[in-house]
């Protein structure tokens, strides 16, 4: 091997797709491949690759978090890339989301891709998982404006007495709930009529809040668990802010 081939040989990490959620693979396999945030790619129809990264959302782009967990905890350990595969190796540091087996914990057999944009998936996606017993989460003025209130609520009430601390150690599927509410709240809001007045102003006051915390952890050294938090929040802020 050259000092050439050395230079740009890149260092991979396989690892299983049973480390990702049913939901975060709906959300790809729903979307088409030119679509995916960092230029990731499927291989086959038994897996995927992504390259690692530290930081998650680059233009508005934001990896599930379960994706992101384990890029992030790869580019600590100093892979280039990683491949997801249905016949990977488990790593006992993540979350095992599903059984082997030929019906659990492969991409193969998983719904071929729609063409979706990644917007439109991960609107579906987050309408799924606010949707509780079967009952389907309520788009309306009045709703959006009720969970985005408790949203802003929960928010500030956490930071209170963490003015030194910060957002980081926020319990994460909590900050999961809130970035679903706000992927639909994108989708629906309307300017044009006043029936979206009070989601638009409890949306304005959260993204103000986590627009402070994230510009005063600019130079701040997070571990992945904050890290996980960190994106999630930059996520809400980038879908709370108004159109230009």
């Amino acid at each position: 091997m050259t000092q050439t081939d050395i230079a740009t040989s890149q260092k991979m990490l396989v690892t299983t797709t049973r480390h990702i959620s049913e939901r975060s693979i709906s959300l790809l396999r729903a979307t088409d491949p030119y679509g995916w945030p960092y230029g990731g790619g499927p291989i086959g129809k038994c897996g995927f690759f992504y390259r690692t990264m530290k930081r998650n959302g680059c233009s508005g782009q934001f990896l599930p978090t379960d994706i992101f967990e384990v890029l992030s905890w790869a580019a600590d350990n100093e892979y280039d890339c990683v491949t997801f595969s249905d016949v990977g190796p488990v790593i006992e540091r993540f979350a095992v989301c599903r059984e082997p087996g030929p019906y659990g914990d492969a991409l193969m057999w998983a719904q071929p891709p729609k063409h979706f944009k990644y917007e439109h998936s991960q609107r579906d996606a987050a309408l799924n998982a606010l949707s509780v017993g079967g009952r389907p989460f309520e788009v309306s003025p009045q709703n959006m404006a009720s969970a985005l209130t408790a949203a802003l609520e929960t928010v500030d009430r956490y930071l209170m007495p963490r003015d030194k601390e910060g957002l980081w150690n926020f319990p994460l599927a909590g900050l999961q709930w809130i970035a679903d509410v706000a992927t639909v709240y994108r989708d629906e809001r309307d300017y044009k009529t006043g029936m979206w007045d009070e989601s638009i102003a409890a949306a304005a006051g959260l993204h103000r809040l986590l627009n402070f915390e994230l510009e005063r952890s600019k130079n701040v050294s997070l571990d992945l668990q904050q890290r996980l938090v960190h994106g999630l929040a930059g996520q809400i802020r980038y879908l709370l802010q108004e159109p230009l």
